[in-house]
């Protein structure tokens, strides 16, 4: 299986992200004709695009991969195994769309982030957080599980079935959240499986920290009208 690894930092070197220094400790070898990058990884640096539409010149430009992993920059990725556990699940088990964390079950209700609109019975996934020198486990749930919506942390996709069914990323989200929401949502409209999957992650920074901010509530909205 071809698999591309993709992300993008507003950092000025792609290799001083947390991605690239993990996926150098799995002892992946770089590629010294492409200026020490990964053969397997793409990272945007100097960014200031939004990501819909970084993303989707990532689709085009890697039509022909089978997998296509979009990451954040700040993830360290601890399972040594990580791209045999997303194949199979993508591969073997035919889902178009794997993540680490999520949920089903979809309430339209603000702030509108998926562990607070999916189920909580439904929700499903481990991510780690340093704290204190420490990481520890946020656990949503039992992981592999079927869901509907999944965190953007981490998104692999089946190149092939996103474009049999013609499913991108809506560039009508512009800026850096909500972009999964709608992504996922679109996904399942279209009659494709979302999963998580058990890797080990470690998110290197909190997220969202402001729901009361400008571009966010816009996209909240578009996202919401948008729901049948």
């Amino acid at each position: 299986m071809e698999t591309i690894i993709v992300s993008t930092t507003a950092k000025d070197y792609f290799t001083d992200t947390d991605l690239y220094q993990s996926l150098l400790l799995h002892d992946c070898h770089a590629n010294k004709d492409s200026g020490h990058r990964l053969d397997f990884l793409d990272i945007k640096d100097q960014n200031k695009e939004g990501l819909t539409k970084v993303y989707n010149n990532f689709l085009d430009k890697y039509q022909d991969k089978d997998t296509i992993i979009f990451v954040h920059d700040d993830i360290t990725i601890d399972s040594v195994n990580f791209l045999e556990t997303v194949n199979s699940f993508l591969h073997e088990k035919e889902f178009a769309v794997a993540g680490l964390a999520g949920g089903s079950k979809i309430q339209k209700r603000k702030p509108f982030l998926w562990h607070l609109i999916t189920k909580k019975e439904t929700q499903s996934g481990i991510v780690f957080h340093p704290h204190g020198g420490y990481n520890y486990p946020t656990t949503f749930g039992p992981t592999p599980k079927e869901v509907a919506v999944l965190d953007g942390c981490f998104l692999a996709v089946n190149v092939k079935k996103l474009k049999e069914k013609n499913v991108r990323f809506d560039e009508n989200i512009k800026g850096f959240h909500q972009y999964d929401m709608k992504f996922c949502i679109d996904c399942k409209k279209a009659g494709l499986r979302l999963t998580t999957m058990p890797i080990n992650v470690i998110h290197n920074s909190p997220g969202l920290s402001n729901v009361k901010d400008k571009g966010f509530l816009e996209c909240q909205e578009y996202i919401l009208k948008s729901i049948s």
